[in-house]
């Protein structure tokens, strides 16, 4: 078994001897969790919310193993009525939330009220693909399981948990044997799940990683590969963010420029501010990229 350490910003996957139509996926976020999401001034109720959506999408693009991004995107009719979360092939994340008038005692149900969840796969070459379900659960951890019910043709199940410093998760899915052939008759598919029922939220947010691992399911044998690094990281540019503006169309771009002296777009994932004056106003209506002299 791999050094029993607790891992720190990253996904890890293991493989167990003893089990061989068995995957198992651990996620730990600590440090990078707070330079995503600290500088949002969220409540905390919705900041562990965030925490735990973003630590499920590093888990499903670990998964699925592409060249492009998962975006895990939540609608509600709520307080919350947007929450997304973002992942890379690189393993940059990013998170974000709209919210308005919360308490932090109010549910998972009564922050987000109906809606939906959508799973997003992007990547750098072929067709998007996405995946959606009605919000009908308790929680994110729920949420991305019955995501799994819908999507999945393996037996797939996700624990989550946000604590103070630090947001961990764990998945076991069910897979064939080596080369596609049927699943083992004699399958320890329902000893995982009993064993991994056995966790506590407190230790799976703060020990996920080798160590979790050994202590859960040590009789199997379990295997850690190399560890995924996860940092947090924002795409946003000066040039998509013109993009954005040029989507609002030339007849409005030029009421908004005679209303005001400049046009000012924030990311709400960074925080970064791109500032537009009049200069910037023919190439923002025009195909091109900006000119090196308009790049600040």
């Amino acid at each position: 078994m791999t050094d029993l350490v607790t891992d720190q910003n990253a996904v890890r996957r293991y493989l167990c001897d003893d089990a061989p139509d068995a995957r198992l996926i651990t996620v730990r976020l600590g440090r990078t969790k707070d330079e995503m999401l600290d500088h949002q001034n969220m409540p905390g109720i919705l900041k562990s919310l965030c925490e735990e959506l973003v630590a499920a999408t590093c888990v499903l693009s670990h998964m699925l193993k592409f060249d492009g991004e998962i975006i895990v995107q939540i609608k509600g009719s709520g307080p919350v009525t947007m929450m997304v979360a973002e992942c890379s092939s690189e393993g940059r994340i990013r998170s974000t939330a709209q919210w308005d008038n919360l308490t932090e005692t109010a549910s998972f149900r009564e922050l987000l009220g109906t809606g939906y969840l959508a799973v997003t796969i992007d990547p750098k070459q072929g067709e998007r693909y996405q995946g959606i379900v009605p919000l009908e659960s308790d929680s994110i951890e729920e949420c991305i399981n019955h995501y799994f019910e819908n999507s999945e043709q393996l037996d797939t199940k996700l624990w989550l948990s946000s604590g103070e410093k630090s947001v961990g998760g764990l998945l076991i899915q069910r897979v064939p044997e080596e080369g596609g052939r049927a699943f083992l008759e004699d399958s320890n598919w329902q000893t995982l799940a009993t064993l991994a029922d056995t966790i506590t939220k407190k230790e799976l947010s703060s020990e996920a990683g080798p160590l979790l691992i050994y202590k859960l399911f040590h009789e199997l044998n379990p295997r850690g590969l190399d560890p995924w690094e996860i940092h947090f990281g924002c795409s946003c540019s000066r040039e998509r963010s013109a993009r954005a503006i040029r989507a609002l169309g030339e007849k409005e771009v030029k009421q908004l420029f005679l209303k005001r002296p400049s046009l000012q777009v924030d990311c709400h994932f960074c925080g970064q501010v791109y500032q537009y004056d009049h200069a910037d106003l023919e190439w923002l209506l025009s195909d091109q990229p900006p000119g090196s002299d308009t790049l600040q």
